[in-house]
């Protein structure tokens, strides 16, 4: 497995196989990727509709123009992350920059299991970014990954209840750096 960030070159190279893996992954996100208007969203409830028409593409679109650690075996993409350095928002302050804002983590359904995520992140937090804090947010019935999380030393930083829908909470995660 190679880790690496996508500069334009990279993003548009690999553009086809991350829309392929953002729509084979579409239904296991709450909501859908497709139904959302962009990876920061801030309130998920009532939003029903696929935005702009073209679904998975906007949300792709936006991810693209953010940062991207993908793990890559044998030219193929089998698992990524998405991230802003130095977000700011309604949970996370001004107080804690420089940081990164993790906004989307996504491994194929063929290489799960194998340990991928644990990869990425460490990749990420104790290579690339070990002097920044981290912040993400996932949904509160996502169970592995706030395991996965929770292992990294991740604490819960703020809940927004019911937000995805009934029981189901937004949920913010902070780590703090090395």
């Amino acid at each position: 497995m190679r880790y690496k960030i996508l500069d334009e070159t990279g993003k548009e190279s690999y553009r086809e196989q991350i829309l392929k893996m953002l729509s084979e992954s579409d239904g296991e996100f709450v909501p859908p990727l497709s139904k959302r208007s962009s990876t920061t969203q801030k309130n998920f409830s009532g939003n029903t509709a696929t935005v702009n028409g073209d679904g998975v593409e906007t949300y792709a679109g936006e991810m693209l123009r953010q940062k991207v650690l993908v793990c890559v075996e044998e030219d193929k993409i089998i698992g990524l992350v998405s991230f802003k350095e130095d977000y700011t928002n309604e949970c996370i302050g001004n107080d804690d920059l420089p940081n990164i804002y993790i906004s989307t983590l996504l491994v194929s359904s063929s290489a799960r299991g194998m340990g991928v995520t644990k990869k990425m992140y460490s990749h990420l937090f104790f290579e690339l970014y070990s002097d920044r804090s981290v912040y993400t947010r996932t949904w509160s019935t996502n169970t592995a990954h706030i395991k996965i999380l929770e292992g990294f030393g991740f604490e819960e930083l703020s809940r927004i209840e019911n937000d995805r829908g009934k029981g189901i909470d937004t949920v913010y995660f902070s780590r703090s750096a090395n």
